[in-house]
C-alpha cells in the first residue's frame, strides 16, 4: 500500500475541485458531456458483500462485482486503474438524507477516499473483487480512512481508469462503538398474509399460482428468521391447503407449518371481515364467529403455535364503534396497516405514541412506519444493497431521534409491506441479519405480549368509517340459512354437510367477497339443497296388489344422498283406509328401507294412491307428490269356492256318463238279458 499524507490528501482535494470545473466547463459541449455520461454508466459494479458495522479502528470491506468484461480487462491490465473508496459526510439528518444521498449522486460529499491498485485488492475465484480499507477516529495521516465518530456514512466505491470514473456504486456503513451503553429501539418485523377466498361454489377448493407463490417466499423468510417475525395467514387459506387435493398444495402445508416454528401468530377470523361494517349492520354475532372459526382452524391444523389474541392487524380503516367490537373480544393492541391508518390522516405519524379508549379500557396504537413501505413493497435487484440501504436508514433515524435528545427506546419502528405480505424474502432477511448485530442499537422483537400503552400517548379521534350497508346480503343469507336448518332433523347430525354449509355461510359473509361471488355461492348451495331434497324417493307408477281386505302396502323408499336421512312419510287415497297415514322412517346412506303400512280396502278396483315425503319434523315437504296405484280383489275367496264347485260337479258328471256306458255294455252280452233273434 502507498502511503499518502495530509499534503498529498489535500492535493487529491485540490485535483477534485479542479476536475469538477473542467467538467462543468466542458458540460457546454454536449459531445463531451454525453462521452462522459456514457463512460460512467457503461458499466455497473454489483454489491454483494460488505461490512456494514465498522467497529473502531475496523477495516472497510466490500466484495463487488463487474459485469463487462471489457472493463475487468482494463482493470487488470491498466496501471493506471484503481479502485477508489470514499467516505462521505456522516449522516445527521436522519433517514431522510439517506434517502435523499441514495437517490442523488449530487449529495454525497466525500470526505476521505483511499485508491486501491489492482494489487491491493483480491479477485476471488468467482470473479468478484473484494477490496479492503483501513480505517481510523483520528487524524492519522496514514492511508486509513478517517471517521468523524460513530454514526451512519454513506460510503461510495468507483472503479477509476485514467483519472476517467468508469463504474459507481453507493453504499451505507455504521461506525460503532460497542463499549457505548445505550437502549436499543425496538423493531417489529410483521407478514399478514391474505389471499383470495379459496372455497369454490362446487365445493372444491383453489389455490391461485399468485397465493402460492406468496407461500413459498413466506416459508424461505420463515425458515431463517422465524423467531423475529411476527405473522398472521387466513385461517380460510389455511383450510384450503389442508383440504386442496392438489399435491403442491399439500406439500406447501407441510412446509409452512414446519417453518412457522415458534413464530408468534396474530389470530384473525376465518375470512376478512371489518369490525366497523360488522358493528354498523349489527352482524356481532357473525363477526364472532369468525373470530372463532379461525382460531379453531389453528389449533386444529398446528396445535401447538404460539398464538396473540390481543392483537388486531387493522387492514382498512377504523372507528369507534369498530373499536368497541375489537375490545368485547379481547383485543388489547391494534397495528394499522398502510391503507388503515391513512384515515387518521394527520395523525397518520408512525413517530408519535397513540393510544386508544372504549368503555374505559385502554387500547395501544401502533402503525407500520410509511417511511419503509414503498421499500418493502418492490422486488428488489439487488437484496443484499437494498438490505445495506434499509438498515442504514433505520440506524439514521436511530440516531437522529437520540441526538435530538430523545430516547430510541420508546419509539418503536414497525416494518411492513404496504398490503402485509412477503414481496422480497432476501432483502428482509439481510436486513434482519445486519440489524440482529447490533443489539445496543436496535432490537427485533415480535408483537407478543404488549405493553399497555403509555400515559403521556396522545389520543386521536379515530373518524367515522362510511360503511357499506349489508341489508341485501344479509337477508339472501338468512333466508338460505333457514331453508338449510328446515333439515336439522332429516338430515343426520353427523353428516358433513352441515359443517360444508356453515362454512359456506361464514365465507358469503366474507367483505372481500363480491355480490357476484356471492350469488354463485348462493346459486350452487341452492342446486345442492334441492339435489338433497329429492334424494328420498319411491318408484313413481307402481302398482300393488291387495288380495283381501285387510292388507298391507310395502314402500321400498331409496337414498341417494350420501347421508341418513328421517323423513316422515304420508300417504292418501279415496278408497283406502289407513290405519298411520304419516309415519316416520330412518333409511341409510346410498341404500333403501321398506315402509310397511297397514291398510283396509273400501272397495274393487284399481285406483290411485297419493305418498307424499316430508322432513322429519312434517314442516316442509321433500320433492313432488308421488303417484302410485292400488289394485283391489277383496272377495277373491267366493270365486274360488265357485270354481271348485264347478270341477267336482264335471268330476260327477263323467264318472255317471262311465258307469252308464258301462252298464250298457254288460247287459248287451248278458244271455239273459240277451233279446232273442
Amino acid at each position: 500500500m502507498v502511503y499518502r499524507s495530509n499534503a498529498q490528501k489535500f492535493s487529491l482535494v485540490l485535483k477534485t475541485l479542479l476536475g469538477f470545473a473542467l467538467a462543468t466547463c466542458l458540460s457546454l459541449s454536449p459531445l463531451a458531456t454525453g462521452r462522459s455520461r456514457a463512460l460512467v454508466e457503461s458499466s455497473q459494479l454489483t454489491l454483494t458483500a460488505q461490512n456494514f458495522h465498522i467497529y473502531t479502528s475496523g477495516n472497510l470491506r466490500f466484495v463487488v462485482g463487474v459485469k463487462s468484461e471489457t472493463l475487468i480487462n482494463e482493470i487488470t491490465t491498466n496501471p493506471k486503474a484503481v479502485f477508489r473508496i470514499s467516505l462521505g459526510q456522516k449522516i445527521t439528518s436522519g433517514e431522510k438524507q439517506v434517502r435523499a444521498i441514495n437517490d442523488a449522486t449530487e449529495e454525497f460529499v466525500a470526505t476521505d477516499s483511499v485508491d486501491l491498485t489492482i494489487r491491493e485488492v483480491t479477485r476471488r475465484s468467482d470473479g468478484q473483487f473484494e477490496l479492503i480499507a483501513l480505517s481510523t477516529d483520528i487524524k492519522s495521516g496514514t492511508r486509513r480512512i478517517e471517521f468523524d465518530g460513530p454514526g451512519i456514512y454513506p460510503v461510495r466505491v468507483e472503479v477509476v481508469v485514467d483519472d476517467i470514473s468508469r463504474a459507481i456504486l453507493t453504499s451505507f456503513v455504521n461506525r460503532f462503538n460497542p463499549s457505548r451503553e445505550t437502549r436499543p429501539m425496538p423493531i417489529n418485523v410483521v407478514v399478514a398474509l391474505d389471499a383470495p377466498i379459496t372455497l369454490q361454489p362446487d365445493g372444491t377448493r383453489l389455490i391461485s399460482q399468485t397465493t402460492r407463490t406468496k407461500l413459498e417466499k413466506l416459508i424461505k423468510l420463515l425458515k431463517l428468521d422465524s423467531t423475529r417475525m411476527t405473522v398472521q395467514i387466513s385461517p380460510e387459506l389455511i383450510d384450503g391447503l389442508s383440504r386442496s387435493t392438489d399435491p403442491d398444495d399439500q406439500t406447501l402445508l407441510v412446509q409452512l407449518v414446519a417453518a412457522l416454528g415458534d413464530a408468534p401468530l396474530v389470530m384473525a377470523p376465518y375470512v376478512q371481515v371489518e369490525p366497523s361494517a360488522a358493528s354498523a349492520n349489527m352482524q356481532t354475532d357473525q363477526f364472532d364467529a369468525l373470530i372463532k372459526r379461525g382460531m379453531a382452524t389453528w389449533q386444529q391444523v398446528l396445535p401447538t403455535a404460539r398464538t396473540i389474541s390481543n392483537l388486531w392487524l387493522s387492514r382498512k380503516p377504523l372507528d369507534q364503534n369498530g373499536l368497541d367490537l375489537l375490545v368485547k373480544s379481547g383485543v388489547r393492541s391494534v397495528l394499522m396497516l398502510p391503507a388503515s391508518s391513512v384515515a387518521l390522516g394527520e395523525f397518520d405519524n408512525a413517530a408519535r405514541p397513540y393510544r386508544l379508549a372504549s368503555n374505559g379500557v385502554d387500547v395501544s396504537l401502533h402503525l407500520v412506519d410509511k417511511s419503509y413501505v414503498e421499500q418493502l413493497s418492490r422486488p428488489a435487484d439487488n437484496a443484499f444493497s437494498a438490505a445495506t440501504f434499509l438498515a442504514a436508514q433505520i440506524l439514521a433515524q436511530r440516531n437522529e431521534i437520540e441526538s435530538e435528545g430523545g430516547t430510541p427506546a420508546l419509539r418503536r419502528v414497525v416494518l411492513a409491506s404496504r398490503d402485509g405480505s412477503v414481496i422480497n424474502e432476501d432483502l428482509i432477511h439481510e436486513m434482519i441479519l445486519i440489524l440482529s448485530r447490533v443489539p445496543q442499537q436496535v432490537a427485533l422483537r415480535t408483537m407478543a405480549n404488549m405493553s399497555s400503552p403509555r400515559l403521556d400517548a396522545y389520543k386521536p379521534i379515530l373518524p367515522k368509517v362510511n360503511t357499506t350497508n349489508y341489508a341485501a346480503r344479509n337477508t339472501k343469507i338468512a333466508e338460505l340459512r333457514e331453508d338449510l336448518e328446515k333439515l336439522r332433523g332429516t338430515i343426520a347430525t353427523d353428516a358433513p354437510v352441515w359443517n360444508d354449509w356453515d362454512e359456506r355461510l361464514l365465507v358469503m359473509s366474507s367483505d372481500s367477497m363480491t355480490d357476484a361471488e356471492r350469488e354463485k355461492f348462493i346459486s350452487a348451495t341452492r342446486d345442492q339443497l334441492k339435489t338433497i331434497r329429492q334424494s328420498v324417493t319411491l318408484q313413481d307408477g307402481t302398482t300393488f296388489t291387495l288380495g283381501s281386505r285387510e292388507s298391507t302396502l310395502r314402500l321400498d323408499l331409496q337414498n341417494s344422498s350420501d347421508f341418513s336421512m328421517t323423513v316422515q312419510v304420508r300417504v292418501a287415497s279415496s278408497k283406502l283406509r289407513f290405519k298411520n297415514e304419516i309415519a316416520s322412517i330412518q333409511i341409510p346412506a346410498k341404500s333403501s328401507n321398506e315402509l310397511v303400512v297397514d291398510v283396509v280396502a273400501l272397495s274393487n278396483g284399481l285406483f290411485p294412491v297419493e305418498v307424499r315425503i316430508f322432513t322429519a319434523d312434517g314442516q316442509s315437504q321433500l320433492g313432488k307428490k308421488i303417484e302410485v296405484s292400488a289394485r283391489v280383489n277383496a272377495l277373491a275367496g267366493l270365486g274360488q269356492v265357485v270354481s271348485g264347485v264347478g270341477l267336482l260337479l264335471l268330476a260327477t258328471w263323467w264318472v255317471a256318463h262311465i258307469r252308464r256306458k258301462y252298464r250298457k255294455k254288460i247287459s248287451k252280452n248278458h244271455p239273459v238279458l240277451r233279446s232273442k233273434p
